[in-house]
């Protein structure tokens, strides 16, 4: 079950590592949602939901369930990136599949998949 946990290590927090990503990342579009890659050490992600996107109570979910998502794929994604995930708008309204639909065609247009076949 440890391969399913979300440990500190794996999140950025602090302002000046979220503008690095922001500036030297590549970024990855969809109309869901914005993925920010750069190349690092292990595995880490930042979350971003803008006070557009509704009051505390809206980001607070929409955050919650990209975390659960990031939780439940972090296997499935390659090792040594910083990742910032931007949500938007349309993504406010969907439900968990939605969330981990839009996360996996992210991650597959970033070519962060891991290869199954060894």
């Amino acid at each position: 079950m440890r391969e399913f946990s979300f440990p500190k290590s794996n999140r950025l927090k602090k302002k000046k590592h979220f503008q690095f990503v922001y500036r030297r990342g590549k970024a990855v579009l969809l109309p869901y949602a914005v993925l920010y890659v750069l190349k690092g050490k292990g595995l880490q992600i930042g979350l971003a939901v803008g006070k557009k996107l509704g009051n505390a109570v809206v980001r607070n979910h929409v955050k919650r369930m990209m975390r659960e998502v990031f939780r439940k794929n972090r296997i499935k994604i390659k090792a040594g990136y910083h990742l910032i995930w931007v949500a938007r708008h349309k993504l406010v309204r969907g439900n968990l599949t939605c969330y981990e639909k839009v996360f996996q065609d992210l991650c597959q247009k970033a070519n962060l998949i891991v290869n199954e076949d060894g």
